[in-house]
């Protein structure tokens, strides 16, 4: 019985690490990125400084709510798109209902959660393919070896970073010699980008469901210890899946990035002029 429950645990942490590692990852650095974008433009621009790239990329946001909320089967009772709160800091809300007694849709808490960062990192990326056709960064083909972990993470880490860097050469190249059209795209692109991580409401939300999906993968893979030999049946199926996932994911990550430095250096300069200091962006 033991043997069982330390297989059906090992393999949990595996599935965990396989389907929600590198995403946690791509989560924290966006969230930690659109933190310090909104700190840069408060201590320069004041609070309406964000509108400048709030305004589409808070409706994006809400959007991607709204959909994965009808995927789940929730109810949405209120919706709003752009309408900021100073004094709670909030730019937009998607008011929803559920069926605790679903497990489809409590699992749904989680994907509702995370759904701004998935729908707006696809639309990102769809933008760039369609002007700038092949030049983004192919998906990450790594997976994970049961067998051979260190050389598994390894292989991943080395992939992600050689995504970043053709995902930069690209957008370098593509504002290099810049049209009005580009101008825009860019911009449109920068702004959705600095507003794709969960909220803390929004990550709040999603525990439940990231709860409820450990869960479940116990179970399946007590199960699975339990009238077999316990091995990862679920990591070959979604390997493929979340090798695309990962990359389009990545480009919102480089855009995200070039964005931050992007709107940083003059709002930087404009502070040490005004203030003699150096803006300090993480608080």
């Amino acid at each position: 019985m033991i043997d069982i429950l330390l297989s059906a645990s090992k393999n949990t942490l595996i599935h965990l690490i396989l389907l929600f590692g590198l995403t946690g990852v791509i989560t924290l650095v966006l969230f930690l990125l659109q933190r310090m974008i909104c700190i840069s433009f408060s201590k320069t621009t004041g609070w309406k400084g964000v509108y400048l790239t709030a305004w589409i990329g808070t409706p994006v946001h809400e959007i991607g709510h709204v959909i994965f909320c009808h995927l789940f089967g929730h109810k949405v009772k209120e919706v709003a798109l752009f309408q900021p709160d100073k004094s709670s800091g909030v730019l937009g809300y998607v008011h929803h209902s559920y069926n605790p007694k679903s497990i489809y849709q409590s699992i749904g808490n989680f994907f509702i959660g995370i759904a701004p960062m998935l729908t707006g990192s696809a639309l990102l990326f769809l933008l760039f393919d369609s002007f700038f056709h092949g030049n983004a960064a192919s998906p990450v083909k790594a997976g994970i070896d049961i067998n051979n972990i260190n050389t598994s993470i390894s292989a991943i880490f080395t992939e992600v970073y050689n995504g970043m860097k053709q995902n930069f050469i690209a957008l370098s190249v593509s504002v290099t010699k810049p049209t009005l059209t580009t101008v825009i795209l860019v911009y449109i692109m920068a702004s959705i980008s600095v507003h794709l991580a969960p909220s803390h409401t929004d990550l709040k939300n999603a525990l439940p469901g990231f709860g409820l999906i450990t869960g479940l993968i116990l179970v399946f893979n007590l199960v699975m210890a339990a009238i077999g030999p316990g091995s990862l049946v679920l990591a070959t199926p979604v390997t493929a899946f979340l090798g695309k996932l990962h990359g389009i994911l990545l480009f919102g990550l480089a855009l995200s990035t070039a964005a931050f430095i992007l709107f940083y250096i003059p709002l930087a300069l404009f502070y040490l002029f005004k203030a003699k200091r150096i803006l300090n962006p993480f608080f």
